[in-house]
């Protein structure tokens, strides 16, 4: 059916970026640890510590929605609302999750030497490809009210 292909497109770009979102918060991390400034590694930093922490949290975050809807999917039950709400969530987060990790990484994670440079190009496209975020939006809405009963 059209609108259950639509629903797996948007789990399955959903999940290529959460995918570059993971590798993104591990460039961050390992950085963090071994990068030494002040005298002390940046992860003993508060402002680079909690970045970490709210980019994790983004990422299990999203990885549960994905595999909500992709098993309402598996299971064919109706998911727009599901994959909308997961692939909107997941492609915002990716754009705030790399830009916080070449935040972490600084000068360097825009050169060729780190894939953060690829990555924050490679996420703008994912609040468009499979629905823009605003088209995601309207369809988790709809569905929401959809649902009223009064």
């Amino acid at each position: 059916c059209y609108v259950y292909g639509l629903d797996a497109e948007r789990v399955f770009v959903g999940s290529q970026y959460l995918g570059i979102s993971r590798s993104a918060f591990e460039i961050a991390t390992k950085y963090s640890s071994l990068r030494i400034q002040f005298k002390k590694e940046l992860r003993r930093f508060e402002g680079i510590s909690f970045k970490i922490a709210e980019m994790y949290m983004n990422i299990e975050a999203g990885r549960l929605m994905l595999l909500r809807a992709g098993r309402m999917i598996d299971e064919r039950l109706p998911a727009t609302k599901e994959a909308a709400a997961a692939k909107c969530l997941v492609s915002d987060n990716a754009v705030k999750i790399v830009s916080d990790a070449l935040q972490v990484v600084g000068g360097i994670g825009y050169t060729k030497e780190f894939p953060l440079e690829r990555y924050y190009r490679d996420v703008r496209i994912a609040q468009i490809g499979g629905g823009t975020a605003e088209i995601l939006r309207y369809l988790v809405q709809r569905e929401i009210y959809n649902k009223l009963e009064f």
